[in-house]
């Protein structure tokens, strides 16, 4: 019996509040491949990384020094 398992994209993302209100993450893009190979390469894992990264940063911006964001 043959198995058929399809690519998949795993998106983990973790958001943290400190005492002071300051917002952090951090996050993970994961591709899998199929039992023949076929599936994410890693120019296409890295590309969906940078665009989740890209989305966080303008969720999440980073504090402005002297106060909040």
């Amino acid at each position: 019996m043959e198995t058929e398992t399809q690519a998949s994209m795993r998106y983990r993302v973790n958001v943290s509040t400190s005492v002071k209100g300051i917002k952090t993450w951090d996050c993970t893009v994961e591709g899998t491949k199929t039992i023949d190979g076929m599936g994410w390469s890693k120019e296409e894992v890295l590309a969906e990384s940078d665009a989740l990264v890209a989305a966080l940063d303008a969720r999440y911006p980073a504090p402005t020094e002297g106060g909040k964001s």
